[in-house]
């Protein structure tokens, strides 16, 4: 397979700015190239000024996180033009396909890139990524697309590039809508990966800083780890959502790595990188068996660094949580999302009561590890009275790290279709990041007061209830609503963060 080195993959990262986390989509699909011999190469948008501000400046801005010195890790700009940069990889390493990978907000700009590579440049190519699985029509539409990757690319992308490289006919890669000769070709899903059969991840195409992430104040060397694939859940704010029904006469989507092969990766990796904290993805790491908590927690020894990880309010018990704790677990976030039990359960698909949810924050108040509750706000039908239910029950959890959201309808999700049956936002939009903006029109709430409310909603949860005034007076835009924020913003990061 070494003649195939002479054919050459370049993916272009387009990556919302300064989020550093590693992908592991990318990092196998890659490794899954190049252990068939192929060649690949990474341009990566991470590092460019393609916003006004960060996820995390934006989060720091609302207090939600610490503010970081991202500069001493060597966090700062290029200070380059990107699309001469992409012309100049493009020309020097001339690639047989190339291959985008974006999410629903960055979509726009890949798609510019791609565009400008076909002024001087014309090979194949491929979009793919969670927005390309449930976007094809639209993106395959697009001039300058030859193929969209739906649903899972490692070995979809292997079998391409086999074919085109033995000038093959590609037309029924599964997994692949292809554009030929003026026909779109849409091939069926082929069975899901088994997790254990992929390759370690392949991080040697990304830049060493990429391995600097913000957490919890500090900045760490962190690695990313799939322990497994999917949810089992179908909350209908989430794409598993949409991926659970792409595959549901395939198997289905959720699918778990046995956890000798994840810490076989681990100690790799942090042998190799110097890893000093680890991101398990794992939608919900306690919704599993116990025996498999209890074998990740006796292996994970051999790794031992801090992790952190995501799990729902009805996982959490004073067993787990002891596991945890003896295992170097440093944090954990828990999704309320929102206050109202009924707007949880009819409209979120969150079927847990209250009880069940600060029973979890409670039992956690008690242990050493960093709690973290993750909020929503802006739901189609959400009023500003439904807010202060989802504020009054953070005050109840007495919870260190209040992180709020602004709902974004992402392709894929139930509460797309929803939005879009109520024309709750403009034709053909795209979903923003869920961190500073909101793209829904709504008649009970305006987009102003959310991004207020975002802004404010620590300040509510954490400030007594006499100062609630002075907060609602931070909502607006003027000057005066300006200064008196940043006063407040300076005694709640004192006092909290």
């Amino acid at each position: 397979m070494t003649g195939n080195k002479d054919f050459k993959v370049l993916f272009i990262n387009c990556n919302t700015m300064m989020d550093v986390l590693l992908p592991v989509g990318l990092s196998l699909i890659s490794a899954c190239l190049k252990e068939k011999g192929f060649g690949v190469k990474l341009f990566d948008t991470t590092f460019y000024k393609t916003a006004t501000e960060t996820g995390d400046e934006a989060r720091a801005k609302n207090l939600q996180v610490k503010k970081t010195n991202r500069e001493e890790f060597g966090l700062v700009y290029k200070d380059t033009d990107m699309f001469e940069d992409l012309k100049t990889m493009v020309e020097e390493y001339k690639p047989d396909i190339i291959g985008l990978s974006c999410i629903e907000c960055t979509y726009e700009l890949g798609i510019e890139m791609l565009n400008n590579i076909r002024h001087y440049y014309n090979v194949p190519m491929i979009v793919g990524g969670i927005f390309a699985s449930f976007a094809p029509a639209e993106i395959i539409a697009e001039d300058c697309v030859d193929m969209v990757c739906v649903g899972e690319g490692e070995y979809a992308l292997v079998e391409l590039c086999t074919k085109i490289r033995e000038k093959q006919d590609i037309t029924s890669v599964q997994n692949m809508w292809i554009k030929q000769d003026g026909k779109i070709h849409k091939n069926g899903i082929r069975t899901p990966v088994e997790l254990d059969d992929l390759p370690f991840q392949d991080w040697t195409i990304f830049e060493p800083r990429r391995f600097y992430k913000p957490m919890g104040g500090k900045i760490s060397m962190t690695g990313t780890f799939e322990m497994n694939r999917g949810c089992p859940y179908s909350c209908r704010f989430c794409s598993d959502y949409g991926l659970n029904k792409l595959y549901a006469d395939n198997g289905g989507y959720y699918r778990e790595k046995s956890i000798k092969r994840l810490i076989d990766e681990m100690k790799e990796k942090k042998e190799r990188y110097n890893l000093e904290f680890a991101y398990l993805v794992a939608e919900s790491f306690l919704t599993t068996k116990r025996e498999r908590i209890a074998e990740f927690i006796e292996l994970y020894k051999e790794v031992d660094i801090p992790f952190w990880i995501e799990a729902r309010p009805e996982s959490i018990n004073e067993e787990n949580i002891k596991l945890l704790e003896s295992s170097g677990c440093e944090g954990i976030s828990l999704g309320i999302e929102s206050g109202n039990m009924e707007l949880r359960r009819n409209l979120l698909g969150r079927n847990m009561n209250d009880e069940t949810i600060l029973k979890a924050f409670s039992l956690l108040e008690k242990s050493s590890l960093r709690v973290s509750a993750n909020n929503i706000i802006g739901f189609p039908t959400e009023t500003r009275e439904n807010i202060f239910e989802t504020i009054e029950f953070n005050r109840k959890i007495n919870v260190p790290g209040v992180m709020v959201s602004l709902y974004n309808p992402y392709k894929g999700t139930a509460l797309r279709e929803y939005c879009d049956e109520e024309g709750l936002m403009q034709k053909d939009a795209h979903a923003g990041d869920y961190r500073s903006e909101t793209v829904l029109n709504m008649p009970q709430i305006s987009r102003e007061e959310l991004l207020n409310l975002q802004k404010t909603f620590p300040l509510y949860v954490k400030f007594p209830k006499s100062e609630w005034p002075r907060i609602e007076n931070c909502e607006g835009n003027d000057q005066e609503a300006e200064a008196l924020y940043e006063e407040l913003s300076r005694e709640y990061t004192e006092k909290y963060l």
